[in-house]
């Protein structure tokens, strides 16, 4: 991605690595048939947007998603955020993100990601902690994810880690906090799906919305971690 530094990628793969999988987002493009027998698509609208350093417009690296109560490293599952369905803004940065899972429950954990062109780049981590049920045989739509780095008061989480000192400082995420919300925006982003993504033409969407970002849950969280 075009913003996106090699000190963010590191940043990236530092977390990617511990026998975590990584996928790739699916469907892409070039799919030419959508097979749901094992496992369901699920479909995500999200928007980043940096309003404290706005100079500094985040873009997405990895989406983390975890097997239930993520007891073992290969209950983590990387999915590598593509080129494709992004659109990206100087004031925000869209995305349509589309996962690939067996049916279960799971855990979205969050977006890490990063900003910025020489000589200042910085990184960050959304926490999002929502739960995800996954029906069998389906493409699901559970919303629109809207991440907006704030600045941030004592006690809150930070929008990304302190160090390095001045690039997390000028990108605004070592000073910055997430407020995060879900919308159901269905049929501008089921539409928006349909236009990316042809194999999404005549499949049938089902509406799953993620409930409400719970900021007290991510900040809970944080800590015990």
């Amino acid at each position: 991605m075009k913003n996106i530094t090699l000190a963010s990628l590191v940043f990236a793969m530092a977390l990617l690595s511990g026998c975590a999988t990584q996928f790739k987002m699916s469907p892409t493009k070039d799919t030419y048939a959508l097979d749901t027998s094992k496992e369901s698509t699920v479909l995500i609208g999200l928007t980043l947007r940096n309003d404290f350093h706005p100079s500094y417009q985040p873009s997405p690296i990895v989406l983390h998603v975890e097997r239930g109560d993520a007891s073992q490293m290969s209950d983590r599952l990387n999915f590598l955020f593509d080129r494709e369905g992004v659109d990206e803004k100087n004031t925000e940065t869209n995305y349509l993100a589309r996962i690939s899972l067996p049916p279960g429950k799971y855990v979205m954990r969050g977006i890490t990601g990063g900003a910025g062109l020489l000589p200042f780049h910085g990184n960050f981590f959304t926490p999002l902690h929502e739960d995800l049920e996954v029906k069998p045989n389906q493409v699901e739509y559970v919303g629109r994810v809207t991440a907006v780095v704030q600045e941030r008061k004592d006690g809150e989480l930070r929008a990304g880690p302190m160090i390095p000192l001045l690039d997390q400082a000028v990108t605004g995420f070592s000073g910055g906090t997430w407020e995060v919300a879900v919308a159901d925006n269905y049929d501008r982003d089921v539409a928006a799906f349909r236009a990316a993504f042809p194999v999404l033409e005549k499949a049938n969407v089902e509406k799953a919305i993620l409930a409400p970002w719970d900021k007290k849950k991510a900040l809970d969280w944080w800590q015990a971690h």
